[in-house]
């Protein structure tokens, strides 16, 4: 139930921040605005409704918000200042996992449980995100299979999403997801059967549709980790390469090349959601 944070804009290695409020969860997944981090569902054990909150500027650990309409796993979740959104991952097995197409939303700003904001063209787990002020996007994912579908909705109206574009790379489940106001960054994730991981970063203009263009490479191929972002760096932590790791990289989100070291997280781990900051491309 750890929670860890970093400066963005100076290296070094992350620090406690405090416990979330329920035990240990696998996917829990962030958003934040510039005062508050959300985090949204998880699991191990049972399938979880939850939502936590943490204020940015002081440790301590997280506070109850309210609860989702389904008790999700490996969702993912983006917001601009005002609103957050959770879409898709799997509901607890009834006798069988089930992958959902559900979009749900909050105000960030006030306590409560999720209302419905729409569908996703296809159910879908283990996909990346990213925001700008106006688009939340869904980068590839699982459907059960893996997919290269790129999708996008506009935060501050309710609706179905809409297909953006594809990424660069073969269909990939559990990448990172990061932007400034304008640019979208995905790095790493895990191919098909037999579940190869790859070390590709590819980027989008989030105001224009299209499909993704290589941006660089992290150090080492890996899935499973945290993606979060300032305006200027994007940050991936966390994840699996193959074995657990507590390794944080970072790129310039304006300009493209490789990821570089930044530090580390306080204890190797993977199964990470989104993680929350307070001055990320959607603000």
């Amino acid at each position: 139930d750890t929670m860890d944070f970093i400066e963005i804009a100076t290296t070094g290695n992350a620090t406690d921040f405090g416990n979330l409020t329920d035990g240990g969860r696998d996917y829990p997944s962030g958003c934040g605005s510039a005062t508050r981090g959300i985090f949204f569902g998880g699991s191990e054990p049972g399938f979880r409704n939850i939502i936590d909150y943490v204020i940015m500027s002081s440790s301590g650990g997280a506070n109850d918000f309210g609860d989702m309409l389904i008790a999700p796993l490996t969702n993912f979740a983006l917001s601009n200042a005002t609103r957050g959104i959770s879409a898709g991952g799997l509901t607890a097995p009834t006798p069988a996992y089930t992958t959902n197409d559900s979009i749900e939303f909050i105000t960030i700003a006030t306590t409560g449980n999720t209302s419905s904001f729409g569908s996703l063209s296809e159910v879908n787990s283990y996909a990346a995100t990213c925001a700008s002020p106006t688009r939340g996007i869904f980068n590839q994912g699982s459907t059960p299979t893996y997919k290269k579908t790129i999708e996008y909705v506009t935060i501050a109206t309710g609706g179905n999403a809409i297909r953006f574009g594809e990424s660069s790379k073969s269909g990939a489940g559990a990448p990172m997801g990061a932007s400034s106001a304008t640019r979208g960054v995905f790095a790493g994730g895990q191919f098909d059967n037999p579940y190869p991981q790859t070390d590709i970063i590819d980027y989008i203009t989030i105001a224009t549709e299209g499909n993704a263009i290589d941006f660089g490479d992290l150090t080492a191929a890996r899935s499973h980790g945290s993606g979060l972002s300032n305006s200027l760096r994007g940050c991936f932590a966390g994840g699996s390469s193959p074995n657990k790791t507590n390794v944080i990289e970072f790129v310039t989100i304006a300009s493209t090349g490789n990821a570089s070291d930044f530090g580390d997280l306080t204890v190797a781990r993977d199964r990470l959601g989104q993680g929350a900051c307070d001055s990320h491309g959607g603000i």
